[in-house]
């Protein structure tokens, strides 16, 4: 190795999986100096996104999260998470990059990197309080702002009044570089599904949402994305056959697939279509990339989500009823579904790249700074926790 050219060694480098590179770190200085460079972390995780590789699923029930090989649909791995658990139950509040936002019972919020076993406690936000015969809800998304190079989480709490059917919504926008919370611009919109985190894509993050609330009307209209950039909302353009079929009934809900932007129109005893925002942005670029009706070969099934392409780009690997994965072929048009040991009976799914990405924004966010800001936090959680949980979320 102390032949080899550097730039040869660190084309080899950024190839390997997050575990043989923590191995090599043992090796020599110089080399464990490379491997926690800036520089080679931002080579191998972008080596990692434009070769699809170091890719799993990650799986939560409850308070069990585990991980499984994508490559090898291995058996599932029980993680140890950083956060205590209370009511037994856990939250994945996003991942981007490798880098997974949780949350527990106590509100308490981490980001996690559970390739390198590192994680940072974000600073405490209590849950606003309104009137009562409001009903409160809420929901999360975790994304990079490329521009800015900054890990963003955005809380949308929104407040509904059955009566009038009026809404008011509060979004706040935690910074990592900054490590602070901030207020951002109101979310003009209603969430269709409050209870599912934004999607992150193309810099932004999406929900599924109306212009106005309504009581007997639960199926979305719209898809928003929020620019972590610039902090606003905007109006993502639906395919035509949003428009063509304006007066079925159908619903739709927005995810990632691969570096895209998702929308699949669910049909009500019909099947459902997924379609693929090749451009980010462009209307004319949503292809449909499938469809399935409920008497094909994926059998009986309520819910279907994608998740990721296989290695060739020719299937796409399915959540089915939060119970069990399947291969979708693109060609073939048919389903095998996968075995795989240590899977619980009950799951939600998503997609985890494996990196080196620090979970702090420096190296330096120790000290006593840190060690103010920790007792800080602690005394807001022990707050909130005295007052119980009042929101109904």
């Amino acid at each position: 190795m102390a032949d080899m050219p550097s730039d040869i060694l660190i084309e080899v480098l950024c190839r390997l999986p997050v575990r043989s590179l923590l191995r090599f770190r043992s090796v020599s200085k110089p080399l464990r100096s490379l491997i926690d460079s800036t520089g080679f972390i931002d080579l191998h995780l972008k080596n990692s996104i434009e070769t699809s590789s170091n890719l799993s699923i990650m799986i939560r029930r409850d308070s069990e999260i585990y991980l499984i090989n994508l490559d090898a649909l291995s058996d599932a791995v029980l993680l140890a998470y950083p956060l205590m658990c209370y009511s037994n139950k856990i939250l994945i509040l996003g991942s981007t990059n490798g880098l997974i936002c949780i949350s527990n019972a106590a509100e308490d919020i981490a980001l996690w990197n559970p390739s390198i076993r590192r994680h940072k406690v974000l600073p405490f936000l209590p849950i606003e309080r309104i009137e009562s015969t409001w009903l409160g809800t809420r929901s999360f998304g975790f994304g990079y702002d490329p521009v800015s190079e900054d890990y963003k989480l955005v809380r949308i709490l929104q407040f509904i009044n059955l009566d009038n059917e009026g809404f008011v919504s509060k979004v706040q926008v935690y910074s990592l570089r900054a490590n602070e919370w901030r207020d951002s611009e109101d979310m003009p919109y209603v969430l269709c599904y409050w209870w599912k985190k934004g999607t992150f894509a193309s810099g932004a993050l999406h929900w599924v949402v109306n212009r106005k609330f309504n009581v007997k009307k639960h199926e979305g209209d719209l898809i928003v994305a929020f620019d972590l950039t610039v902090e606003r909302f905007r109006e993502v353009p639906l395919p035509e056959c949003t428009e063509e079929r304006s007066e079925e009934r159908f619903r739709i809900e927005v995810g990632v697939l691969g570096l895209c932007v998702y929308m699949k129109a669910t049909y009500p005893n019909v099947g459902i279509d997924v379609w693929v925002m090749r451009e980010y942005g462009v209307k004319e670029s949503w292809a449909k990339l499938f469809s399935v009706a409920k008497a094909e070969s994926v059998g009986s099934y309520k819910y279907l989500r994608p998740l990721a392409y296989s290695r060739t780009g020719a299937e796409v690997l399915l959540e089915l009823d939060n119970q069990r994965l399947a291969w979708y072929d693109l060609r073939r048009k048919r389903v095998e579904n996968v075995s795989v040991g240590g899977l619980p009976d009950w799951f939600e799914a998503e997609v985890f790249v494996g990196t080196l990405a620090p979970a702090a924004a420096s190296r330096r966010d120790h000290g006593k700074k840190q060690s103010l800001e920790e007792e800080k936090n602690k005394k807001n959680r022990d707050d909130f926790l005295s007052e119980g949980f009042k929101l109904v979320l």
